[in-house]
């Protein structure tokens, strides 16, 4: 008695009916084809209803069924007896691979048996009997046309052995998962279908391939049982590439059939079941063997470079999952390889397939990926998962719940249908054109600063010559003192940007443009209205000119106006995350560490402050919870990773008040300038104090709203904490440039935020006030156009003295050179110069008076009238020149013109130098460097921590066509 059809089994549209009869289109005498199904199960009981219904709508359906369990615990079993036509179970144990269950219920049911009408084999002058094995696995459903297909392609093609279906992805979808499958020799499979890819009869031409997936695999018997069937080293994955790549080397032919179509749905592979016959991760098993397959098939003579190649793969990718905070990738691609290699079972696999080998490879070929496709797929996948992993791990919940779909709605601009699409983007997208004038603004502004030589100011030394005197600077300085913390951050920024010059050209010269891009960062978290959002990001950018950063060659602050909005994103990322499950976001919080270790190394002032404020609000306004910890958190990171400087710090609070790249700015107090100190502008600064005032008193009319003051007290806060800031480093005598700015971008998010609650409000007194901040930001904008970025900061030769002198300090001779200063009624200074110095860092990293006291006793007695020992003296000290920039004091110079052991050398006009002679004295300088590797090693290992901690997280996956999303090792 026949089964009945299971409910609902019209699953499939009548469309995919077959026809009644498999003729071959070319005429030729029909064959008779037996085919043997075999369904293998284990924990399928959410997929087999569906493949039941596939089999009901089957026609022809398969000769035989057999149903083969292995150990399910669900209602597996009993779902495999009610298919149509289904044997009784075969059941074998779960640790049961594939390959080795469909062996097992052949040999407990046997392949179907041939019509006694038809004759064996055709032998008796009936039709010719051809035998198959259909294998499928119980997460696929084949469509009613699918064996149809299949054997239709056989009688056409009867030298091909086995056949393959399209995949398309479970329960019933449009998307592509293979057409054939080959790999490379690295192992990579490839389908050649790209993620996401849609059927729509592209890749419909049968064809031969490398292999085709197990799942719907149509295999002649007499192949199955030439090649023994899968490998049984192969319970999953790769056993169907195995087979078809033993398949081409005995001579049988493989070819996919699309007109047959399987949908499947990979369960194993994504993760959405336990793997069965294994307690390796799925990506450890599909790495393993695709190794295997490779070492147990490909020629000889390839061996040693394929192993090496594997080598060089699995460190790179190790590398990669260690970057991605997943070490246990880099154990699975490590456990897989050696595994493989030490296991030795594919050095008998390739002794038990010698017997095969009738084709030779050169013939199979083309049938294999090409390395540079593998190597393109990678790329491509390594991108798009950095990019959707960085979005997933800054995402942030919705800042209020005003912020509705309506408003951001409202906040878009509406653009005709009929404008051109590059005027629609242009128009929806305020800021990208309001970056690309601040770009273009910055090239015009800097238009005197371009050209040769470096670029030099009173507070900015000249940029070392190389990356390796760089890396000298940041990592020696003399005994007791401590090399700058910001030049080995610089140093590291240097290798990606040209050198240390084109470094600071690109921070100095690009600090508008890359200031604006990173407040919008911060300013996309919380303010909605993309015009006012793209104001902000503007002014922002503006505001490190008014500040006059640039145009003093002020590095330090250039850096902080650009890490300030990115630091503002990581805290407001953990502050505002409220999640039911995880609050707050420790990735964040160790990017957030990061940024205040630049404070720190920059402008340790700025750093200082934000640290207290930080360390203060998550204490007191969100309490010791896991979001207050993670600010505490990123505070002391911030502090270590900086360290030993942070000690120096400490030890020295004056140079808090210092920025890198030279002596502290000019600072602004009570006394100096109220009008200066209350806007924000220090003084020196090329735009004038009363541009600020407009904006100042916008921030002050939108604290009268009573609808979203948060992030408006918020700036205000920010700018009196700088206010606070810059009336404490006056008092001391530092610095408050980085200070002052703080006070000025408080204000612009406070006047960006109240912007953005008005929105596009038609009252007179609103558009009148956004008027105001317009018109104020396209004068300061032209000002700063017209004005350009030069003033202090020039751009000429990296020293100020003669171009013989100059030439010395190069080998062989290596000069060492005393410049002298003595202005009248002023003490006496000087410096060292040797290897092409002073440069950035020299003032932090200077001798101290201990060391420098043999060459301070010499020109105390020279500033005295001399003894005429000087010239000895000098020699011994391994001074080669002594060099008097102008004017020159005139009593220095004749007593020195008077000393025994000095030459007088050829000098520019108004200048004057000497020749030491240190042909008779062997001199040694007292200024020596001490390297401090210790300190330098641990400060890259604790960088490459917070580096990877702050990237997201990198995810396994298996080799699958399933899209990303599928690929997932749960």
């Amino acid at each position: 008695m026949e089964q009945e059809a299971p409910a609902g089994w019209e699953f499939f549209d009548s469309v995919d009916f077959p026809t009644d009869h498999i003729d071959d289109p070319m005429g030729r005498p029909r064959v008779r084809h037996v085919v043997t199904a075999v369904v293998v199960g284990h924990e399928g009981a959410a997929w087999l209803p569906r493949l039941s219904e596939a089999l009901w709508a089957l026609n022809p359906r398969p000769d035989r069924l057999i149903a083969v369990d292995t150990g399910s615990t669900d209602e597996t079993a009993e779902l495999l007896a009610a298919m149509p036509g289904a044997e009784p179970v075969v059941s074998v144990s779960a640790r049961t691979g594939f390959g080795v269950a469909v062996a097992r219920g052949l040999e407990a049911v046997g392949f179907a048996p041939i019509p006694s009408a038809v004759g064996p084999y055709g032998d008796d002058g009936h039709m010719p009997v051809v035998e198959w094995l259909w294998l499928l696995h119980d997460d696929c459903a084949p469509a009613p046309k699918a064996l149809e297909q299949l054997l239709l392609q056989a009688t056409i093609t009867p030298a091909v052995g086995v056949w393959g279906p399209k995949l398309r992805l479970w329960p019933r979808d449009r998307e592509l998962l293979e057409v054939g499958v080959t790999t490379s020799l690295g192992g990579r499979r490839d389908t050649g279908i790209e993620t996401g890819e849609l059927d729509q009869g592209q890749h419909d031409q049968p064809r031969n391939v490398l292999a085709v997936s197990s799942a719907g695999m149509l295999v002649r018997r007499d192949v199955w049982e030439a090649l023994h069937g899968f490998d049984p080293r192969l319970p999953m994955f790769r056993d169907d590439i195995d087979f078809g790549w033993r398949a081409s080397r005995a001579g049988f032919q493989v070819g996919v059939a699309p007109d047959a179509v399987i949908y499947h749905a990979q369960a194993a592979a994504t993760g959405e079941r336990a793997l069965a016959g294994t307690r390796r991760h799925a990506y450890q098993l599909d790495r393993a063997h695709a190794y295997y397959t490779v070492l147990a098939n490909a020629p000889g003579k390839l061996l040693p470079l394929l192993i090496l190649r594997f080598l060089l793969g699995t460190i790179l990718r190790s590398i990669w999952f260690v970057i991605g905070k997943t070490p246990s990738g880099a154990v699975d691609e490590w456990t897989a390889l050696l595994g493989t290699l030490l296991a030795g079972g594919w050095t008998q696999a390739r002794k038990n397939r010698r017997s095969l080998d009738r084709v030779p490879y050169d013939d199979i070929k083309g049938l294999f990926s090409r390395s540079v496709h593998a190597l393109r797929h990678n790329l491509e996948e390594t991108t798009s998962t950095i990019s959707e992993r960085i979005r997933e791990a800054w995402a942030d919940e919705p800042e209020e719940q005003v912020v509705t779909t309506a408003r951001r709605a409202k906040s878009t601009a509406r653009v005709a249908a009929d404008k051109p699409r590059w005027r629609r983007q242009l128009i929806r997208r305020p800021f990208l054109v309001a970056w690309v004038v601040l770009a273009l603004g910055a090239f015009i502004a800097a238009r005197s600063l371009i050209g040769g030589g470096v670029l030099r100011s009173n507070v900015l030394l000249p940029a070392h010559e190389s990356l390796a005197s760089l890396w000298h600077a940041a990592s020696a300085a003399p005994p007791g003192v401590t090399p700058p913390a910001w030049l080995a951050q610089f140093w590291a920024f240097s290798t990606v940007m040209f050198g240390p010059t084109g470094a600071v050209n690109i921070l100095l010269l690009g600090a508008v443009p890359l200031a604006g891009l990173s407040a919008w960062v911060l300013l996309r978290a919380f303010v909605v209205d993309r015009v006012a959002r793209a104001w902000g990001a503007s002014a922002y950018g503006l505001a490190v000119f008014t500040n006059g950063a640039i145009s003093q060659g002020r590095i330090g602050t250039c850096v902080a106006a650009i890490v300030l909005p990115l630091l503002g994103a990581a805290v407001h990322t953990i502050a505002r995350r409220r999640r039911v499950v995880v609050q707050g976001s420790w990735r964040a919080a160790w990017f957030a560490g990061i940024c205040q270790a630049v404070l720190f190394a920059f402008t340790p002032a700025l750093g200082l402050l934000v640290s207290i404020t930080l360390v203060f609000g998550g204490v007191l306004r969100l309490g010791w919870r896991r979001q207050g910890r993670q600010l505490v958190f990123s505070v002391v990171l911030g502090l270590l990773l900086v360290l030993p400087w942070t000690v120096q710090l400490v030890l020295h609070p004056a140079r808090l008040g210092q920025e890198a790249g030279g002596p502290p700015t000019a600072s602004v107090g009570p006394g100096d300038s109220l009008a200066h100190l209350l806007t924000g502008t220090p003084v020196g600064a090329p735009a004038p104090w009363w541009f600020a005032v407009p904006l100042i008193l916008v921030a002050l009319i939108a604290l009268l709203r009573e609808s979203r003051q948060r992030y408006e007290l918020l700036g205000w806060f920010a700018a009196l904490a700088g206010l606070a800031g810059t009336l404490i480093a006056s008092r001391l005598g530092g610095g408050s440039g980085p200070l002052m700015f703080l006070m000025t971008a408080g204000w612009i998010v406070a006047v960006a935020v109240a912007w953005d609650s008005v929105g596009k409000s038609t009252e007179i007194i609103v558009q009148g006030v956004l008027g105001i901040v317009l018109v104020t930001t396209i004068v300061t904008a032209g000002f700063w156009l017209v004005r350009g970025a030069d003033g202090p900061l020039w751009r000429g030769p990296a020293q100020d003295l003669p171009a013989y002198l100059a030439s010395s300090q190069a080998p062989p001779q290596n000069a060492s050179i005393l410049v002298v200063r003595k202005d009248p009624g002023n003490a006496m200074r000087y410096s060292l110069v040797k290897d092409g110095g002073p440069r950035m860092g020299a003032l932090e990293a200077a001798p101290t008076a201990v060391q420098s006291k043999p060459i301070t006793d010499v020109l105390s007695t020279l500033g005295g009238g001399g003894s005429g020992e000087e010239g000895r003296q000098l020699a011994g000290l391994a001074i080669d020149y002594v060099y008097l920039p102008a004017p020159v004091d005139q009593n220095l110079q004749s007593t020195l013109d008077s000393l025994p052991g000095l030459t007088r050398a050829s000098a520019a006009d108004g200048d004057a130098s000497w020749l030491v002679d240190r042909s008779k004295i062997k001199g040694e300088t007292p200024l020596h460097d001490q390297t401090h590797t210790l300190w330098r090693i641990l400060g890259i290992i604790a960088w490459i921590i917070a580096l990877i901690f702050c990237l997201p997280t990198v995810r396994r996956t298996v080799a699958v066509p399933h899209g990303t999303h599928a690929r997932r090792d749960r």
